[in-house]
């Protein structure tokens, strides 16, 4: 699997998972619920700083810190490295597993860091060319607008999908059980407070704008 491939994939959704030791993540599952690849929360500083930032990982007591994740593949194969900041604008910057740029999102921020309107986020390439504008404003799913204006993806927050509600078998399923405990916790579930976002395309995108639609789910859940 690689930035490519899943850019040829259709109807990616991100999806939260909480972890037991502090290793929440956000997996990219196909529309058929195959998972395509998963984050891992990197941290800076020795080992005594790493369990640090574990620790108030585990406790949701890192919520609205800047995240920094690995997009990994099969194998633990870095995919990509991405960071998301919760600043004046929020940002969250795509790198490729070799460091070369990939995309950056942009979400307007006032200085107290609440949105500004019309709320929504836009998706530049290296050049700071326009990949993508998704507006917030509106019930989703919001349309997703490429450069020159066109339609090019629909953003789902929590639908189509898998309900969030519980089923039984959440209930044997020790997961649920500490993803309500995370979740009460505070932790940050993306731009929309949604445990699952999901990108349906319009037409065959092409170059940057396919990986770019293909990262839009992941993008809206680690964003502010």
């Amino acid at each position: 699997m690689s930035l490519t491939d899943l850019a040829s994939r259709e109807g990616i959704a991100a999806v939260f998972r909480a972890g037991a030791t502090g290793d929440h993540r956000w997996e990219l599952r196909s529309a058929a619920g195959d998972v395509l690849a998963v984050t891992a929360r990197v941290h800076t500083g020795g080992r005594t700083a790493r369990t640090f930032w574990k620790l108030v990982t585990l406790t949701g007591m890192d919520a609205g810190n800047d995240i920094h994740v690995e997009l990994r593949g099969a194998h633990g194969r870095v995919l990509a490295r991405i960071t998301s900041t919760n600043d004046a604008p929020a940002t969250v910057t795509v790198r490729d597993a070799q460091g070369a740029l990939v995309a950056t999102s942009v979400r307007e921020k006032t200085m107290l860091l609440k949105v500004k309107h019309p709320d929504g986020f836009t998706v530049v390439d290296a050049g700071d060319q326009v990949l993508a504008r998704v507006d917030f404003e509106t019930e989703p799913p919001w349309q997703v607008l490429d450069g020159a204006g066109a339609l090019v993806a629909e953003l789902f927050a929590g639908e189509p999908g898998p309900t969030l509600s519980p089923r039984w078998s959440d209930w044997i399923d020790p997961k649920w059980a500490l993803s309500v405990a995370a979740y009460a916790s505070g932790q940050h579930l993306g731009m929309a407070g949604a445990q699952r976002y999901t990108a349906v395309a319009h037409g065959e995108p092409c170059g940057s704008n396919a990986v770019v639609r293909a990262l839009l789910p992941l993008i809206a859940g680690l964003g502010y």
